[in-house]
Protein backbone atom coordinates (compact mmCIF):
# COMPACT_ATOMS: atom_id res chain seq x y z
CA UNK A 1 0.00 0.00 0.00
CA UNK A 2 1.69 3.66 -0.87
CA UNK A 3 2.15 5.59 1.88
CA UNK A 4 -0.02 8.24 2.80
CA UNK A 5 -2.89 6.44 1.34
CA UNK A 6 -4.63 5.99 4.46
CA UNK A 7 -5.39 9.89 4.45
CA UNK A 8 -7.15 9.29 0.88
CA UNK A 9 -9.71 6.30 2.04
CA UNK A 10 -12.60 8.04 2.41
CA UNK A 11 -16.28 8.47 1.23
CA UNK A 12 -16.93 11.21 -1.35
CA UNK A 13 -20.38 12.04 -2.79
CA UNK A 14 -22.48 14.98 -3.78
CA UNK A 15 -26.04 14.96 -2.55
CA UNK A 16 -28.04 17.26 -4.51
CA UNK A 17 -27.34 20.86 -5.14
CA UNK A 18 -26.02 21.59 -1.80
CA UNK A 19 -23.51 18.97 -1.79
CA UNK A 20 -22.03 19.71 -4.74
CA UNK A 21 -18.67 21.73 -3.30
CA UNK A 22 -19.09 19.96 -0.02
CA UNK A 23 -17.35 16.46 0.62
CA UNK A 24 -18.17 14.12 2.82
CA UNK A 25 -17.08 11.04 4.30
CA UNK A 26 -17.45 8.86 7.29
CA UNK A 27 -16.38 9.96 10.87
CA UNK A 28 -14.33 7.08 12.36
CA UNK A 29 -15.84 7.60 15.86
CA UNK A 30 -19.71 8.44 15.50
CA UNK A 31 -20.01 6.48 12.16
CA UNK A 32 -22.19 9.32 10.72
CA UNK A 33 -21.69 11.14 7.58
CA UNK A 34 -20.12 14.39 7.91
CA UNK A 35 -18.13 17.38 6.28
CA UNK A 36 -14.22 16.64 5.11
CA UNK A 37 -11.60 19.12 4.23
CA UNK A 38 -9.62 17.91 0.71
CA UNK A 39 -6.73 15.87 2.59
CA UNK A 40 -10.15 13.96 4.05
CA UNK A 41 -9.76 15.09 7.26
CA UNK A 42 -12.85 15.05 9.38
CA UNK A 43 -14.15 18.48 10.66
CA UNK A 44 -16.14 19.26 13.44
CA UNK A 45 -19.47 18.10 14.17
CA UNK A 46 -21.92 17.55 16.81
CA UNK A 47 -22.69 14.14 18.29
CA UNK A 48 -25.18 13.42 21.26
CA UNK A 49 -25.39 17.23 21.90
CA UNK A 50 -21.55 17.87 22.48
CA UNK A 51 -18.72 17.85 19.77
CA UNK A 52 -17.69 14.42 18.47
CA UNK A 53 -14.51 13.06 19.48
CA UNK A 54 -13.60 12.25 15.98
CA UNK A 55 -12.90 15.85 14.53
CA UNK A 56 -9.38 15.86 13.29
CA UNK A 57 -9.10 12.19 12.36
CA UNK A 58 -8.83 10.37 8.99
CA UNK A 59 -12.69 9.35 7.54
CA UNK A 60 -12.94 6.02 7.92
CA UNK A 61 -13.81 3.92 4.17
CA UNK A 62 -14.39 0.64 3.27
CA UNK A 63 -12.22 -1.37 0.86
CA UNK A 64 -13.87 -3.44 -1.11
CA UNK A 65 -12.58 -6.81 -2.07
CA UNK A 66 -10.68 -6.79 -5.61
CA UNK A 67 -11.78 -8.78 -8.57
CA UNK A 68 -10.02 -11.87 -9.19
CA UNK A 69 -6.29 -11.07 -11.35
CA UNK A 70 -5.57 -8.12 -9.45
CA UNK A 71 -7.41 -5.98 -11.35
CA UNK A 72 -9.72 -3.23 -10.14
CA UNK A 73 -13.05 -2.27 -11.28
CA UNK A 74 -13.27 0.70 -12.27
CA UNK A 75 -16.96 1.17 -11.11
CA UNK A 76 -15.67 1.80 -7.76
CA UNK A 77 -14.03 5.19 -7.11
CA UNK A 78 -10.49 5.25 -6.47
CA UNK A 79 -11.27 6.92 -3.11
CA UNK A 80 -11.83 3.31 -2.01
CA UNK A 81 -8.83 2.17 -3.07
CA UNK A 82 -6.47 4.83 -2.57
CA UNK A 83 -5.56 8.06 -4.17
CA UNK A 84 -7.67 10.20 -6.59
CA UNK A 85 -6.67 10.36 -9.87
CA UNK A 86 -6.78 13.47 -11.69
CA UNK A 87 -9.42 12.32 -14.31
CA UNK A 88 -11.68 12.26 -10.98
CA UNK A 89 -10.38 15.64 -10.32
CA UNK A 90 -11.14 17.14 -13.67
CA UNK A 91 -14.79 15.14 -13.63
CA UNK A 92 -15.65 16.24 -9.89
CA UNK A 93 -15.10 20.26 -10.95
CA UNK A 94 -16.51 19.83 -14.34
CA UNK A 95 -19.36 18.67 -12.58
CA UNK A 96 -20.01 21.22 -10.15
CA UNK A 97 -19.52 24.22 -12.60
CA UNK A 98 -22.34 22.33 -14.81
CA UNK A 99 -24.30 21.45 -12.75
CA UNK A 100 -24.19 25.24 -11.53
CA UNK A 101 -24.76 26.15 -15.18
CA UNK A 102 -28.07 24.07 -15.02
CA UNK A 103 -29.50 25.45 -12.00
CA UNK A 104 -29.05 28.93 -13.52
CA UNK A 105 -31.00 27.65 -16.72
CA UNK A 106 -33.12 26.25 -14.87
CA UNK A 107 -34.27 29.42 -12.74
CA UNK A 108 -34.08 31.41 -16.27
CA UNK A 109 -36.50 28.81 -17.94
CA UNK A 110 -39.16 29.53 -14.74
CA UNK A 111 -38.55 33.48 -14.43
CA UNK A 112 -39.25 34.03 -18.24
CA UNK A 113 -42.01 32.00 -18.61
CA UNK A 114 -43.30 35.21 -16.62
CA UNK A 115 -41.47 37.46 -17.85
CA UNK A 116 -39.50 37.64 -21.25
CA UNK A 117 -39.31 35.21 -24.18
CA UNK A 118 -35.79 35.66 -24.51
CA UNK A 119 -34.77 34.83 -21.21
CA UNK A 120 -36.97 31.84 -21.45
CA UNK A 121 -34.80 30.50 -24.54
CA UNK A 122 -32.02 31.34 -22.79
CA UNK A 123 -33.02 29.50 -19.66
CA UNK A 124 -33.93 26.35 -21.86
CA UNK A 125 -30.82 26.09 -23.72
CA UNK A 126 -28.38 26.68 -20.64
CA UNK A 127 -30.80 23.49 -19.20
CA UNK A 128 -30.60 21.34 -22.24
CA UNK A 129 -26.80 22.24 -22.60
CA UNK A 130 -26.44 21.19 -18.70
CA UNK A 131 -28.00 18.07 -18.82
CA UNK A 132 -26.24 16.57 -22.13
CA UNK A 133 -22.85 17.67 -20.08
CA UNK A 134 -23.70 15.77 -17.66
CA UNK A 135 -25.06 12.76 -19.42
CA UNK A 136 -21.86 13.07 -21.32
CA UNK A 137 -19.87 13.26 -17.96
CA UNK A 138 -21.74 10.07 -16.20
CA UNK A 139 -20.29 7.67 -19.53
CA UNK A 140 -16.84 8.54 -18.48
CA UNK A 141 -14.76 6.12 -16.26
CA UNK A 142 -14.85 8.59 -13.62
CA UNK A 143 -18.31 9.35 -14.22
CA UNK A 144 -19.10 5.53 -13.52
CA UNK A 145 -17.13 4.93 -10.79
CA UNK A 146 -18.92 8.67 -8.95
CA UNK A 147 -22.30 6.83 -10.13
CA UNK A 148 -21.28 3.67 -8.49
CA UNK A 149 -19.87 5.04 -5.25
CA UNK A 150 -23.39 7.02 -5.11
CA UNK A 151 -25.43 3.98 -5.19
CA UNK A 152 -22.90 2.51 -2.57
CA UNK A 153 -23.59 5.49 -0.53
CA UNK A 154 -27.35 5.06 -0.79
CA UNK A 155 -26.84 1.50 -0.04
CA UNK A 156 -25.67 2.45 2.90
CA UNK A 157 -28.53 4.96 4.05
CA UNK A 158 -31.08 2.75 2.98
CA UNK A 159 -28.92 -0.31 5.48
CA UNK A 160 -28.56 2.29 7.80
CA UNK A 161 -32.45 3.01 8.56
CA UNK A 162 -33.31 -0.52 8.13
CA UNK A 163 -30.94 -1.25 11.07
CA UNK A 164 -31.94 1.61 12.83
CA UNK A 165 -35.85 0.61 12.01
CA UNK A 166 -34.80 -2.88 13.05
CA UNK A 167 -32.89 -1.87 16.56
CA UNK A 168 -35.99 0.05 17.12
CA UNK A 169 -38.33 -2.69 16.75
CA UNK A 170 -36.28 -5.24 18.50
CA UNK A 171 -36.21 -2.39 21.79
CA UNK A 172 -39.69 -2.44 21.46
CA UNK A 173 -40.03 -5.96 21.80
CA UNK A 174 -38.27 -6.46 24.37
CA UNK A 175 -39.74 -3.41 26.35
CA UNK A 176 -42.73 -5.16 26.08
CA UNK A 177 -41.13 -8.34 27.24
CA UNK A 178 -40.18 -6.73 30.30
CA UNK A 179 -43.41 -5.01 30.67
CA UNK A 180 -45.44 -8.29 30.34
CA UNK A 181 -42.64 -10.23 32.87
CA UNK A 182 -43.08 -7.24 35.19
CA UNK A 183 -46.42 -7.37 35.37
CA UNK A 184 -46.48 -11.37 35.17
CA UNK A 185 -44.45 -10.79 38.69
CA UNK A 186 -46.86 -8.27 39.85
CA UNK A 187 -49.57 -10.51 39.75
CA UNK A 188 -47.82 -13.68 40.94
CA UNK A 189 -46.96 -11.73 44.16
CA UNK A 190 -50.30 -10.73 44.90
CA UNK A 191 -52.08 -13.76 44.15
CA UNK A 192 -49.39 -15.22 46.55
CA UNK A 193 -50.42 -12.69 49.30
CA UNK A 194 -53.90 -13.15 48.43
CA UNK A 195 -53.27 -17.08 49.02
CA UNK A 196 -51.85 -16.35 52.35
CA UNK A 197 -54.75 -13.96 53.43
CA UNK A 198 -57.21 -16.44 52.49
CA UNK A 199 -55.78 -19.48 54.79
CA UNK A 200 -54.91 -16.88 57.07
CA UNK A 201 -58.53 -15.69 57.06
CA UNK A 202 -60.10 -19.19 57.05
CA UNK A 203 -61.48 -20.55 60.24
CA UNK A 204 -59.92 -23.28 61.53
CA UNK A 205 -60.33 -27.00 60.44
CA UNK A 206 -63.35 -28.75 62.16
CA UNK A 207 -65.41 -25.78 62.36
CA UNK A 208 -68.77 -26.74 61.83
CA UNK A 209 -69.66 -26.30 58.19
CA UNK A 210 -72.44 -23.53 58.64
CA UNK A 211 -70.04 -21.27 60.46
CA UNK A 212 -67.54 -21.89 57.26
CA UNK A 213 -70.17 -21.82 54.55
CA UNK A 214 -71.56 -18.77 56.25
CA UNK A 215 -67.83 -16.66 56.41
CA UNK A 216 -66.88 -17.69 52.76
CA UNK A 217 -70.34 -16.57 51.58
CA UNK A 218 -69.52 -13.02 53.81
CA UNK A 219 -66.54 -12.77 52.18
CA UNK A 220 -68.42 -13.14 48.96
CA UNK A 221 -70.49 -10.54 49.33
CA UNK A 222 -73.47 -13.57 49.06
CA UNK A 223 -74.56 -13.83 52.45
CA UNK A 224 -77.99 -12.16 52.10
CA UNK A 225 -79.24 -15.01 49.78
CA UNK A 226 -81.37 -16.91 51.81
CA UNK A 227 -81.63 -19.28 48.58
CA UNK A 228 -78.32 -19.71 47.99
CA UNK A 229 -77.22 -20.17 51.50
CA UNK A 230 -79.97 -23.16 52.06
CA UNK A 231 -78.50 -24.84 48.55
CA UNK A 232 -74.90 -24.13 49.70
CA UNK A 233 -75.75 -26.08 53.07
CA UNK A 234 -77.47 -28.59 51.28
CA UNK A 235 -74.58 -28.83 48.95
CA UNK A 236 -71.99 -29.40 51.87
CA UNK A 237 -73.61 -31.68 53.89
CA UNK A 238 -73.95 -33.85 50.94
CA UNK A 239 -70.66 -33.99 49.81
CA UNK A 240 -67.88 -32.21 51.91
CA UNK A 241 -66.26 -33.70 54.85
CA UNK A 242 -66.05 -32.43 57.66
CA UNK A 243 -62.42 -32.35 58.08
CA UNK A 244 -62.23 -30.43 55.04
CA UNK A 245 -61.94 -26.44 54.91
CA UNK A 246 -64.45 -24.66 52.59
CA UNK A 247 -62.23 -21.90 50.16
CA UNK A 248 -64.31 -20.44 47.77
CA UNK A 249 -68.45 -20.32 46.75
CA UNK A 250 -68.48 -19.46 43.10
CA UNK A 251 -72.04 -19.83 40.96
CA UNK A 252 -71.51 -20.61 36.64
CA UNK A 253 -72.52 -18.79 33.97
CA UNK A 254 -76.08 -19.23 32.11
CA UNK A 255 -77.33 -18.74 28.68
CA UNK A 256 -80.55 -16.52 30.44
CA UNK A 257 -81.79 -14.47 33.16
CA UNK A 258 -84.18 -17.12 34.26
CA UNK A 259 -81.78 -19.68 34.00
CA UNK A 260 -80.67 -20.97 37.90
CA UNK A 261 -76.42 -21.02 37.75
CA UNK A 262 -74.67 -23.97 38.65
CA UNK A 263 -73.16 -23.83 41.96
CA UNK A 264 -69.58 -25.12 43.34
CA UNK A 265 -68.06 -25.17 46.39
CA UNK A 266 -64.38 -25.55 46.41
CA UNK A 267 -62.56 -27.11 49.42
CA UNK A 268 -58.91 -27.65 50.07
CA UNK A 269 -58.87 -31.22 48.67
CA UNK A 270 -61.36 -31.54 46.14
CA UNK A 271 -65.56 -29.73 45.49
CA UNK A 272 -68.80 -30.21 44.56
CA UNK A 273 -70.76 -29.04 41.95
CA UNK A 274 -74.86 -28.66 42.49
CA UNK A 275 -76.83 -28.29 39.13
CA UNK A 276 -80.05 -28.57 38.17
CA UNK A 277 -81.30 -30.31 41.21
CA UNK A 278 -78.19 -33.04 40.81
CA UNK A 279 -75.19 -32.83 43.10
CA UNK A 280 -71.72 -34.25 42.75
CA UNK A 281 -68.25 -34.71 43.82
CA UNK A 282 -65.45 -33.12 41.42
CA UNK A 283 -61.77 -32.54 41.37
CA UNK A 284 -60.95 -29.92 39.69
CA UNK A 285 -57.28 -29.93 38.70
CA UNK A 286 -55.21 -27.27 36.57
CA UNK A 287 -55.91 -28.92 32.89
CA UNK A 288 -59.40 -27.39 34.28
CA UNK A 289 -58.64 -23.65 34.40
CA UNK A 290 -58.94 -21.83 30.99
CA UNK A 291 -56.31 -18.43 31.05
CA UNK A 292 -56.98 -15.37 28.99
CA UNK A 293 -54.88 -12.83 28.36
CA UNK A 294 -56.91 -10.83 31.33
CA UNK A 295 -56.28 -12.66 34.23
CA UNK A 296 -59.47 -11.34 35.47
CA UNK A 297 -61.45 -13.47 32.21
CA UNK A 298 -60.19 -16.60 33.08
CA UNK A 299 -62.70 -19.49 34.07
CA UNK A 300 -63.07 -22.56 35.51
CA UNK A 301 -64.53 -25.50 33.61
CA UNK A 302 -66.14 -28.70 35.27
CA UNK A 303 -67.84 -30.39 32.52
CA UNK A 304 -69.77 -28.16 30.91
CA UNK A 305 -70.39 -25.58 33.20
CA UNK A 306 -68.11 -22.72 33.39
CA UNK A 307 -67.09 -20.85 36.61
CA UNK A 308 -66.19 -17.20 35.05
CA UNK A 309 -63.26 -15.56 37.11
CA UNK A 310 -65.03 -12.37 36.84
CA UNK A 311 -68.35 -13.00 38.44
CA UNK A 312 -66.40 -14.95 41.09
CA UNK A 313 -63.47 -13.15 42.66
CA UNK A 314 -62.24 -15.70 44.92
CA UNK A 315 -62.11 -18.52 42.59
CA UNK A 316 -58.71 -17.82 40.88
CA UNK A 317 -57.23 -17.38 44.54
CA UNK A 318 -59.11 -20.57 46.29
CA UNK A 319 -57.71 -22.96 42.97
CA UNK A 320 -53.86 -21.20 43.54
CA UNK A 321 -54.91 -21.97 47.60
CA UNK A 322 -55.47 -25.59 46.59
CA UNK A 323 -52.79 -25.91 44.79
CA UNK A 324 -50.35 -24.69 47.10
CA UNK A 325 -52.27 -27.22 49.74
CA UNK A 326 -51.58 -30.14 46.82
CA UNK A 327 -47.71 -29.39 46.46
CA UNK A 328 -47.54 -29.05 50.00
CA UNK A 329 -45.91 -33.15 51.15
CA UNK A 330 -48.24 -35.07 52.88
CA UNK A 331 -48.05 -35.86 56.13
CA UNK A 332 -46.52 -39.35 57.05
CA UNK A 333 -49.08 -41.97 57.67
CA UNK A 334 -48.93 -43.37 61.27
CA UNK A 335 -47.15 -46.35 62.44
CA UNK A 336 -49.89 -47.93 64.55
CA UNK A 337 -52.87 -46.83 62.20
CA UNK A 338 -55.30 -49.64 61.70
CA UNK A 339 -55.13 -51.87 58.33
CA UNK A 340 -57.95 -52.38 55.74
CA UNK A 341 -60.80 -54.99 56.59
CA UNK A 342 -62.59 -55.89 53.78
CA UNK A 343 -66.66 -55.33 55.31
CA UNK A 344 -68.71 -58.02 54.31
CA UNK A 345 -71.31 -58.69 57.44
CA UNK A 346 -72.48 -56.33 60.35
CA UNK A 347 -70.03 -58.23 62.21
CA UNK A 348 -66.80 -56.92 60.31
CA UNK A 349 -67.93 -53.60 60.30
CA UNK A 350 -68.21 -53.83 63.98
CA UNK A 351 -64.75 -55.40 64.28
CA UNK A 352 -63.58 -52.33 62.55
CA UNK A 353 -65.03 -50.32 65.39
CA UNK A 354 -63.39 -52.40 67.75
CA UNK A 355 -59.82 -51.31 65.94
CA UNK A 356 -60.76 -47.67 65.23
CA UNK A 357 -61.67 -47.27 69.15
CA UNK A 358 -58.60 -49.22 70.41
CA UNK A 359 -56.72 -46.38 67.67
CA UNK A 360 -58.50 -43.61 69.30
CA UNK A 361 -57.14 -44.43 73.03
CA UNK A 362 -59.99 -46.40 74.40
CA UNK A 363 -57.55 -49.71 74.37
CA UNK A 364 -60.51 -51.41 76.30
CA UNK A 365 -62.70 -51.50 73.69
CA UNK A 366 -64.71 -54.71 72.48
CA UNK A 367 -67.21 -56.05 70.74
CA UNK A 368 -70.58 -57.07 72.82
CA UNK A 369 -71.82 -60.49 72.26
CA UNK A 370 -74.52 -60.65 69.11
CA UNK A 371 -78.09 -59.30 70.55
CA UNK A 372 -76.72 -57.32 73.26
CA UNK A 373 -79.45 -55.07 74.44
CA UNK A 374 -79.39 -51.25 74.34
CA UNK A 375 -78.33 -51.26 70.88
CA UNK A 376 -74.21 -51.31 72.19
CA UNK A 377 -72.41 -52.75 69.70
CA UNK A 378 -68.33 -51.85 71.23
CA UNK A 379 -67.99 -51.29 74.84
CA UNK A 380 -65.20 -49.52 76.72
CA UNK A 381 -64.37 -48.39 80.37
CA UNK A 382 -64.67 -44.72 79.04
CA UNK A 383 -66.88 -44.78 76.04
CA UNK A 384 -69.64 -46.62 73.75
CA UNK A 385 -70.17 -47.18 70.37
CA UNK A 386 -73.02 -48.40 67.69
CA UNK A 387 -72.04 -49.50 64.37
CA UNK A 388 -74.76 -49.52 61.41
CA UNK A 389 -74.39 -51.28 58.43
CA UNK A 390 -77.46 -50.42 56.53
CA UNK A 391 -78.59 -48.99 52.93
CA UNK A 392 -79.81 -45.63 54.34
CA UNK A 393 -78.57 -42.55 56.51
CA UNK A 394 -78.97 -43.05 59.84
CA UNK A 395 -81.69 -40.34 61.48
CA UNK A 396 -81.95 -38.45 64.46
CA UNK A 397 -83.78 -40.44 67.43
CA UNK A 398 -80.85 -43.40 66.69
CA UNK A 399 -78.75 -40.99 67.49
CA UNK A 400 -80.58 -39.42 70.67
CA UNK A 401 -81.00 -43.09 71.63
CA UNK A 402 -77.12 -43.48 71.73
CA UNK A 403 -76.68 -40.40 73.36
CA UNK A 404 -79.07 -41.69 76.20
CA UNK A 405 -77.40 -44.71 76.88
CA UNK A 406 -74.10 -42.70 76.79
CA UNK A 407 -75.78 -40.51 79.14
CA UNK A 408 -76.85 -43.36 81.74
CA UNK A 409 -73.51 -45.03 81.78
CA UNK A 410 -71.65 -42.07 82.14
CA UNK A 411 -69.73 -42.64 79.12
CA UNK A 412 -68.62 -40.69 75.47
CA UNK A 413 -70.87 -41.64 72.75
CA UNK A 414 -69.44 -43.06 69.04
CA UNK A 415 -71.28 -43.56 66.04
CA UNK A 416 -70.28 -45.69 62.61
CA UNK A 417 -72.65 -45.79 59.56
CA UNK A 418 -71.95 -46.95 56.36
CA UNK A 419 -74.61 -45.19 55.06
CA UNK A 420 -73.60 -41.48 56.72
CA UNK A 421 -76.23 -39.44 58.39
CA UNK A 422 -79.26 -37.01 58.13
CA UNK A 423 -78.42 -33.60 58.06
CA UNK A 424 -80.84 -33.18 61.70
CA UNK A 425 -78.98 -35.95 63.15
CA UNK A 426 -75.79 -34.43 62.08
CA UNK A 427 -76.88 -31.38 63.68
CA UNK A 428 -77.80 -32.95 66.89
CA UNK A 429 -75.20 -34.82 67.41
CA UNK A 430 -72.96 -31.58 67.00
CA UNK A 431 -74.54 -29.97 69.55
CA UNK A 432 -74.39 -32.87 72.13
CA UNK A 433 -70.81 -33.99 71.55
CA UNK A 434 -71.50 -37.41 70.04
CA UNK A 435 -68.40 -37.99 67.56
CA UNK A 436 -70.08 -39.81 63.76
CA UNK A 437 -67.97 -41.17 61.87
CA UNK A 438 -68.73 -42.37 58.40
CA UNK A 439 -66.70 -45.68 56.95
CA UNK A 440 -66.75 -47.20 53.79
CA UNK A 441 -65.96 -51.08 52.62
CA UNK A 442 -62.30 -51.41 53.22
CA UNK A 443 -62.88 -50.41 56.72
CA UNK A 444 -61.82 -46.87 56.75
CA UNK A 445 -63.94 -44.21 58.90
CA UNK A 446 -63.90 -40.71 58.19
CA UNK A 447 -65.24 -38.11 60.59
CA UNK A 448 -68.56 -36.52 59.81
CA UNK A 449 -69.00 -33.73 62.85
CA UNK A 450 -66.74 -31.78 64.33
CA UNK A 451 -66.48 -34.21 67.90
CA UNK A 452 -65.16 -36.96 66.03
CA UNK A 453 -62.70 -34.59 63.99
CA UNK A 454 -61.09 -33.46 67.44
CA UNK A 455 -61.02 -37.13 68.20
CA UNK A 456 -59.33 -37.74 65.05
CA UNK A 457 -56.52 -34.66 65.96
CA UNK A 458 -56.35 -35.24 69.25
CA UNK A 459 -55.17 -39.00 68.30
CA UNK A 460 -53.17 -38.08 65.85
CA UNK A 461 -50.97 -35.35 68.30
CA UNK A 462 -50.71 -37.73 71.04
CA UNK A 463 -48.77 -40.10 68.23
CA UNK A 464 -46.24 -37.12 67.22
CA UNK A 465 -45.84 -36.20 70.54
CA UNK A 466 -42.27 -37.03 71.98
CA UNK A 467 -42.24 -40.41 73.48
CA UNK A 468 -43.84 -42.33 70.17
CA UNK A 469 -46.94 -43.37 69.63
CA UNK A 470 -49.17 -42.71 72.74
CA UNK A 471 -46.84 -40.51 74.66
CA UNK A 472 -49.48 -37.46 74.96
CA UNK A 473 -51.85 -37.13 77.56
CA UNK A 474 -52.57 -40.10 79.86
CA UNK A 475 -55.63 -40.31 81.93
CA UNK A 476 -55.48 -41.42 85.51
CA UNK A 477 -54.96 -44.70 86.22
CA UNK A 478 -55.98 -45.80 82.82
CA UNK A 479 -52.11 -45.47 81.10
CA UNK A 480 -53.60 -44.63 78.05
CA UNK A 481 -54.84 -41.28 76.19
CA UNK A 482 -57.87 -39.46 77.39
CA UNK A 483 -61.28 -40.71 75.73
CA UNK A 484 -62.89 -38.22 73.60
CA UNK A 485 -64.96 -35.14 74.96
CA UNK A 486 -68.62 -36.37 76.68
CA UNK A 487 -71.79 -35.35 75.78
CA UNK A 488 -72.53 -32.05 76.43
CA UNK A 489 -74.24 -31.00 78.87
CA UNK A 490 -75.62 -27.16 79.52
CA UNK A 491 -73.68 -25.43 82.30
CA UNK A 492 -74.35 -26.47 86.11
CA UNK A 493 -77.15 -24.77 88.13
CA UNK A 494 -75.57 -22.43 91.00
CA UNK A 495 -76.57 -21.30 94.98
CA UNK A 496 -80.49 -22.46 95.27
CA UNK A 497 -80.99 -23.62 92.08
CA UNK A 498 -78.17 -26.13 91.97
CA UNK A 499 -79.47 -27.37 95.34
CA UNK A 500 -83.09 -27.83 94.17
CA UNK A 501 -81.37 -29.36 90.99
CA UNK A 502 -80.07 -31.55 92.81
CA UNK A 503 -83.11 -32.59 95.43
CA UNK A 504 -84.74 -33.24 92.55
CA UNK A 505 -82.37 -35.78 90.64
CA UNK A 506 -82.04 -37.64 94.20
CA UNK A 507 -85.73 -37.82 94.64
CA UNK A 508 -85.98 -39.30 91.09
CA UNK A 509 -83.23 -41.56 91.80
CA UNK A 510 -81.29 -40.09 89.05
CA UNK A 511 -78.19 -38.81 88.90
CA UNK A 512 -77.83 -35.00 88.54
CA UNK A 513 -75.78 -35.27 84.81
CA UNK A 514 -78.78 -37.54 83.96
CA UNK A 515 -81.81 -35.75 84.84
CA UNK A 516 -79.58 -32.37 83.22
CA UNK A 517 -79.35 -34.24 79.81
CA UNK A 518 -82.94 -35.04 79.78
CA UNK A 519 -84.27 -31.33 80.63
CA UNK A 520 -81.75 -30.64 77.39
CA UNK A 521 -83.68 -32.84 75.33
CA UNK A 522 -87.27 -31.80 76.52
CA UNK A 523 -86.48 -28.32 75.93
CA UNK A 524 -84.29 -28.54 73.22
CA UNK A 525 -87.57 -30.59 71.01
CA UNK A 526 -90.40 -28.81 73.47
CA UNK A 527 -91.89 -32.50 73.92
CA UNK A 528 -92.36 -34.56 77.19
CA UNK A 529 -93.70 -38.31 77.20
CA UNK A 530 -93.00 -41.16 79.02
CA UNK A 531 -92.36 -43.13 75.55
CA UNK A 532 -89.58 -39.91 74.77
CA UNK A 533 -87.95 -40.46 77.63
CA UNK A 534 -88.02 -44.25 77.70
CA UNK A 535 -86.57 -44.69 73.93
CA UNK A 536 -84.20 -41.86 74.34
CA UNK A 537 -82.40 -42.67 77.67
CA UNK A 538 -83.48 -46.45 78.05
CA UNK A 539 -85.67 -45.82 81.32
CA UNK A 540 -88.22 -47.48 83.02
CA UNK A 541 -91.98 -46.38 82.74
CA UNK A 542 -91.53 -45.63 86.43
CA UNK A 543 -88.54 -44.10 86.51
CA UNK A 544 -89.47 -42.16 83.38
CA UNK A 545 -92.58 -40.85 85.19
CA UNK A 546 -90.32 -39.57 88.69
CA UNK A 547 -88.07 -37.71 85.58
CA UNK A 548 -91.22 -35.91 84.69
CA UNK A 549 -91.80 -35.09 88.08
CA UNK A 550 -88.96 -34.08 88.86
CA UNK A 551 -88.67 -31.29 85.74
CA UNK A 552 -92.67 -30.28 87.10
CA UNK A 553 -91.15 -29.13 90.28
CA UNK A 554 -88.03 -27.04 88.61
CA UNK A 555 -90.54 -25.42 85.87
CA UNK A 556 -89.31 -27.25 82.69
CA UNK A 557 -92.73 -28.78 82.07
CA UNK A 558 -96.84 -28.51 83.25
CA UNK A 559 -98.40 -30.84 85.77
CA UNK A 560 -100.68 -33.23 83.77
CA UNK A 561 -103.13 -32.62 82.19
CA UNK A 562 -106.44 -34.56 81.87
CA UNK A 563 -105.33 -37.02 79.61
CA UNK A 564 -101.81 -37.12 80.87
CA UNK A 565 -100.04 -34.97 78.49
CA UNK A 566 -97.50 -32.45 79.45
CA UNK A 567 -96.52 -29.61 78.36
CA UNK A 568 -93.11 -27.70 78.09
CA UNK A 569 -93.14 -24.29 79.97
CA UNK A 570 -89.00 -23.50 79.41
CA UNK A 571 -87.78 -21.89 76.29
CA UNK A 572 -84.35 -22.35 77.69
CA UNK A 573 -82.18 -23.68 80.83
CA UNK A 574 -80.71 -20.39 81.74
CA UNK A 575 -83.06 -20.03 84.90
CA UNK A 576 -81.42 -23.30 86.18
Amino acid sequence: MPPGRDHYCCALMYVGLGDTLVKQGRCPVCGRRVPIDEEGIVRSHPHDESACKGAGRSAAGRRPPEPAGGRKDDTVPTAAYGPRTPGDTRYESIAGVVGCVTFLGLVALLVGAFVSPVMWGIGTGLLALGLAVLWVLGRTPAGRRSDAYARHLRAEREQETADAAARAEQEQVQAQVRERERRTAEAALALRQAVRALLDDLPPRGTPQEEALEHCLSGAGLARQPRLRAEAARLARAHIAVDERILCVARSTTLTDRQRPALLILTDRGGAVADKGLSYRCEPGPQDVVETPDQDWGELRVGELAFPFGTNPGLRVALAARAEAAARPPAPARADRPGHRLIRTARDAELVAVDWMRHLGFTDAVATPVGADEGIDVLAEHAVAQVKKEGSPTSRPVVQQLHGVAVAKGRAALFFALAGYTPPAVDWASRHGIALFQYDLQGTPTPVNPPALQLMQATATSTTAPGGPGAGPRAPGTGRAPASPRPRRSAPASGAREEEFARQAERAGLRAEVLQDIADAVVCEQRATLVMLQERFALSRPLARRALEALEHLGVVSAPSANGRRTVTAASLDHL
